[in-house]
């Protein structure tokens, strides 16, 4: 009987510790899909809706890619991606951009990941035929 009251009472403990363990970043990991919305640019014929971002968070560390489209939105011209942080709270931070036949970008997002979702607000810096615009963008995530 003693040895029965002991052993809940050392899985009473294991809980609790368990419990009372901290979050870690790895606790984010894994691969996500998110969306990317963006302000319109002079020389595009529309804003950027809901384009589909593929996301990676390992140990820390987050990468995302998406495809890029030229100026009349049916050409694949190329690719965003970047790279950044996650911390333990869950803060994101961002900086990627891409080099190709629409000129160059250079992107960067911040945000938190809260209740299993993250909203990273952020801008887009892009040159295309001499001109450089600066854009407003959100990239929403689902954990």
């Amino acid at each position: 009987m003693e040895m029965l009251h002991l052993k809940t009472i050392a899985t009473a403990i294991i809980l609790q510790l368990a419990a009372a363990a901290p979050v870690t970043a790895a606790s984010f990991d894994g691969a996500y899909r998110g969306t990317l919305n963006c302000a319109k640019l002079s020389w595009t014929k529309a804003p950027l809706t809901n384009e589909p971002v593929s996301i990676a968070i390992m140990d820390g560390r987050v990468s995302y890619s998406r495809v890029l489209y030229g100026v009349d939105r049916t050409t694949v011209v190329g690719q965003e991606s970047g790279s950044g942080t996650v911390d333990l709270d869950g803060t994101i931070a961002l900086t990627g951009g891409s080099t190709g036949r629409l000129g160059t970008m250079k992107a960067t997002y911040k945000g938190k990941i809260e209740n299993d979702a993250a909203i990273l607000n952020g801008a887009q810096s892009v040159t295309y035929q001499g001109k450089t615009e600066i854009r407003a963008c959100t990239l929403q995530l689902k954990i």
